[in-house]
């Protein structure tokens, strides 16, 4: 992915968030897409849309902390552990995800190959497509900031699949250093990652498993994300 188009899946990741269908229409078709359905319970959230050129796109919300979307808290902070094809990871990051794919496969061909992102909780659920789509049908993945809720094994069976993923990490984020020095749940993709590093556009392509972590919470949200993106874009032109 190009940075215009990981700019374009962190909007779409954004969009994902709001609660309400014509909120969410009008979100998705001001970037161009046809909104096609909403995926919504008490501790889930996605929408699929279609862009001009006819690929389908499957946006995953992260927590919904705002609404008051408390099993999406729970979530995140679960620990235990969870097996899954090609190795282990968190049960709330997996829970219930199977019923998401199940509704997506309800929505649209089941052979269609699908363009995934997602933000946060949402991100880390981007990480799990090779979980439950074969590798002919995965598109582009784009995750940002996601928390950790893998384990080495996990990354190490599904590295192909997770190759051309874009991870985008950002300044000092607080929570996509989830769980902190915890040596369990330590593990991020083996993919490079982009590390956002300031309002300048600046960035820097690292292992995801040498990037820091951080203390500030601010630099989890997904609009500064989207501005950081902005102006590395303007950037590169």
């Amino acid at each position: 992915m190009d940075m215009s188009a990981i700019l374009t899946a962190a909007k779409r990741a954004n969009a994902a968030y709001l609660m309400q269908e014509a909120d969410s229409r009008a979100a998705f078709e001001a970037l161009g897409d046809t909104w096609i359905a909403m995926y919504q319970n008490a501790s889930h959230q996605a929408v699929l849309s279609a862009c001009p050129n006819g690929e389908t796109h499957l946006s995953i919300s992260g927590t919904r902390a705002s609404a008051f979307k408390f099993l999406d808290v729970f979530a995140d902070m679960s620990l235990e552990p969870a097996p899954v094809s090609g190795g282990t990871v968190t049960r709330g990051v997996v829970e219930g995800v199977q019923e998401m794919w199940n509704w997506v496969f309800a929505v649209i061909p089941s052979n269609e190959v699908v363009n995934v992102a997602g933000h946060s909780l949402g991100g880390a659920r981007t990480h799990l497509t090779p979980v439950y789509l074969p590798l002919h049908q995965i598109g582009t993945l784009a995750s940002f900031e996601a928390p950790k809720f893998a384990q080495a094994d996990f990354y190490a069976s599904h590295a192909e699949a997770l190759a051309g993923m874009a991870c985008v990490l950002n300044g000092s984020d607080l929570w996509a250093s989830w769980p902190w020095r915890n040596v369990e749940w330590n593990a991020r993709p083996l993919a490079q990652h982009y590390w956002l590093l300031d309002d300048s556009g600046a960035f820097m392509m690292i292992d995801g498993n040498e990037w820091g972590g951080g203390a500030d919470a601010d630099d989890h949200d997904i609009t500064r994300v989207i501005a950081r993106l902005e102006a590395a874009v303007r950037g590169t032109q």
